[in-house]
């Protein structure tokens, strides 16, 4: 897993809300993908707003948004599967009982933010996994700063001046 942005590549982030009142820095998240995109780091970036939970009821992915978003947790599990990672902070199966009614439904819970990278079409990562060898989960934040932080580096080595011997 390459924590350098690359031109083929496109990044997709998904967000329970766009309130900057949730705790999560969503706007300086889509700032930074947008300048990544426009500095030709990345091909494209795209933002979906997929709420806390999906329910797993059959109706849900008769809509265009519910069989996308069911599409995509079902592709991020398969990516960790394949990949050793655990994902984490949601992806969750969740049974919620209502007391009211008396019928219980199952839902899978989704993360706050979730970012995933896509190499020419290819799903490449997901964010956020918890890989095999370490103890704490990779966020989509950390992921983002990472790629961000390898591009800043390189730029400043680029532009670093050398003194000459004349």
């Amino acid at each position: 897993m390459s924590d350098r942005a690359s031109p083929s590549q496109t990044l997709e982030l998904y967000v329970r809300s766009l309130s900057s009142g949730t705790g999560t820095p969503v706007e300086s998240m889509i700032d930074q993908l947008e300048r990544a995109q426009t500095d030709g780091e990345i091909s494209d970036y795209s933002v979906t707003v997929w709420g806390e939970r999906i329910s797993t009821e059959p109706t849900v992915a008769r809509t265009a948004a519910g069989k996308r978003i069911r599409e995509r947790v079902r592709e991020f599990r398969q990516w960790a599967t394949e990949s050793g990672e655990t994902l984490s902070g949601g992806f969750d199966r969740e049974t919620i009982h209502s007391a009211i009614t008396g019928d219980s439904h199952e839902f899978i819970t989704l993360p706050s933010v979730a970012l995933a990278c896509r190499n020419e079409g290819e799903l490449s990562w997901v964010v956020p996994s918890k890989p095999a060898e370490t103890a704490d989960p990779v966020t989509a934040a950390d992921r983002l700063r990472s790629l961000l932080t390898d591009r800043t580096e390189s730029d400043s080595r680029e532009r670093a001046v050398v003194p000459s011997d004349d």
